[in-house]
């Protein structure tokens, strides 16, 4: 099974993942070093996700694209609703378009048995397209029925926190600015297991 893992940061989705060969694409060098030394024996491309989605869909049997979900965070509406000590704190800035554009790109591109997942969180606004599932204040779009499942709250705080990330050590990555938005931006390793399961028993819609 050939996988395709847009956007892949550090590679929490990743971790659980069995019985696949993963092509990763990751902009950040030191990102993509790190997600290289963590799974050693997937390909990383260092570039543009969107770019190589365009060029390469056709080739891959699962895609799986978490791109970045800074601008469509609900944190952007501090200026207006948020506790009295951080309205005005957060810039208001453009939503990227990019998570629309590719959620409609897989919807009516892939060819007949290609499955895709798009991952973001729940956005400030109304979603311009329905997601397929909700689990934990994130939002899943896809060709393929996803159930829900119950997380645990505890160990989601663990793996998105420094101090308590024991899987993996990214202090020793220097040149990696935000080490700890970078670990906070991973899926959890059991919902990342959950649907990449999913896809693998569910027809397509």
């Amino acid at each position: 099974m050939k996988v395709l893992n847009l956007y892949a940061g550090i590679g929490g989705n990743r971790v659980l993942w069995g019985g696949c060969e993963v092509t990763a694409v990751e902009f950040n060098e030191a990102i993509a070093k790190a997600y290289q030394d963590r799974f050693p024996e997937d390909k990383v491309i260092i570039g543009c996700a969107k770019q190589f989605l365009l060029e390469n869909y056709k080739n891959f049997d699962f895609i799986w694209a978490s791109p970045p979900c800074q601008t469509h965070s609900r944190i952007r509406k501090c200026k207006v609703d948020c506790k009295p000590n951080k309205m005005g704190t957060i810039k208001a800035i453009y939503p990227d378009m990019s998570l629309w554009e590719i959620i409609i790109f897989l919807k009516h591109h892939l060819t007949r048995g290609q499955k895709f997942v798009v991952e973001n969180v729940k956005p400030y606004y109304e979603p311009l397209i329905k997601e397929t599932v909700e689990i934990d204040r994130h939002l899943y779009w896809s060709n393929f029925q996803i159930s829900k499942i119950k997380i645990n709250k505890k160990q989601i705080i663990e793996k998105t926190n420094i101090s308590t990330l024991k899987d993996f050590d990214i202090s020793k990555y220097k040149n990696i600015k935000n080490k700890q938005q970078v670990i906070r931006n991973q899926v959890d390793y059991e919902i990342g297991k959950h649907i990449f399961d999913e896809s693998n028993k569910r027809g397509l819609f």
